[in-house]
């Protein structure tokens, strides 16, 4: 239980304003147990399926532009392969789990303002089987968990200014501007080399996408958690294909075992509500959960406006700050990590 232990030891840090579930405590102490991972990773490279097939310059076509590949440690074992959520009827409701037989990589373009600036935010969606029992993953162990990565567009010049990366739980947040973005929107502590989140370490400032690159995102073996972003040429050996799939699906997806009728990936109704089928991490909601007065700390959720999804999705462990963390209200959520909302923008 060292994990547990080192995120009870991490509470009055959190509660004192982190904006993450986890800590660097935390990582340290749960990573000293874990064995060294495969060095051969799997590979996904997004294609865009027929129904991906918009004209250039729409949302659409934007989606599969800047969709990013992963590489993903240990990518043989079933728990650490992108799938694809499925539904069944179980006694009394549906029951979800996701296929790592069948990868996809589902999208949805909205618009948001940050400050005076209107931007386009490119949400890209994978979902794993499970995380794998191990000390990084025990206190939160549950099934079906996600990850989200979050590409911030200039409106009108159609440049990446951020790129966010998040499991669908809110922990692990990471913000990392491109070379696009106004020096003078960053907070006045920002790194120059790396920002240091939890024991991984990222680039600072990413570089602007060029024609024929993409955006790789690197993925550990068991948590999932993010360990690096790229921009280059794709250049994976032997990728496997993710399809890249309307966001809107994981709100209608066929239920096996029926004829024709369709389902959620997430709770429709009740306490639940826009919280992921099967999801609920126990350790975490009833220890964590309880001391922060929600038992569903951890689950895995919906991203979007709580009046229409049911859920918040905010990345802030302390309660007084969970609705300034919401990431469905971008401009607020960067305002609270302390980027500058008046001067941003691209370069």
């Amino acid at each position: 239980m060292a994990l547990a232990f080192a995120r009870m030891l991490c509470i009055g840090a959190a509660l004192c304003g982190a904006t993450s579930c986890n800590s660097a405590l935390v990582h340290g102490l749960a990573t000293a147990f874990e064995d060294a991972p495969d060095p051969a990773p799997w590979n996904y490279l997004p294609l865009a399926d027929y129904s991906f097939s918009p004209p250039p310059g729409s949302e659409l076509s934007l989606l599969d532009i800047y969709a990013p590949a992963f590489v993903i440690e240990e990518g043989e074992a079933e728990w650490n392969r992108i799938g694809t959520p499925t539904l069944a009827r179980g006694v009394w409701c549906e029951r979800a789990r996701v296929d790592p037989a069948r990868p996809a990589l589902y999208a949805e373009a909205r618009t948001e303002r940050v400050g005076s600036q209107e931007v386009y935010e490119l949400l890209y969606r994978v979902h794993f089987e499970q995380f794998a029992p191990s000390w990084t993953t025990l206190f939160s162990l549950h099934r079906n968990a996600g990850l989200l990565v979050i590409v911030t567009l200039d409106r009108a010049t159609l440049v990446p200014l951020l790129v966010s990366t998040v499991h669908t739980c809110g922990c692990w947040l990471a913000v990392q501007p491109t070379a696009a973005l106004a020096p003078e929107a960053l907070p006045a502590d920002w790194p120059a080399q790396e920002l240091v989140l939890a024991g991984e370490h990222l680039a600072a400032r990413l570089p602007v996408p060029g024609k024929g690159q993409r955006l790789v995102v690197f993925l550990r073996s068991r948590s999932h958690r993010v360990h690096d972003v790229r921009v280059g040429e794709p250049g994976l050996a032997s990728p496997l294909v993710l399809p890249l799939r309307d966001m809107r699906e994981l709100r209608r997806l066929a239920i096996a075992g029926t004829d024709g009728e369709t389902g959620s990936f997430f709770y429709e109704r009740g306490y639940l509500r826009g919280y992921v089928r099967g999801a609920w991490a126990p350790l975490e909601g009833l220890t964590l959960g309880l001391l922060t007065f929600d038992p569903r700390l951890g689950m895995d959720r919906d991203f979007g406006d709580p009046a229409e999804t049911g859920a918040r999705f905010f990345t802030a462990l302390a309660p007084w700050k969970r609705e300034s963390s919401r990431l469905d209200r971008f401009g607020c959520a960067l305002g609270e990590l302390g980027f500058r909302l008046d001067a941003f923008g691209p370069e």
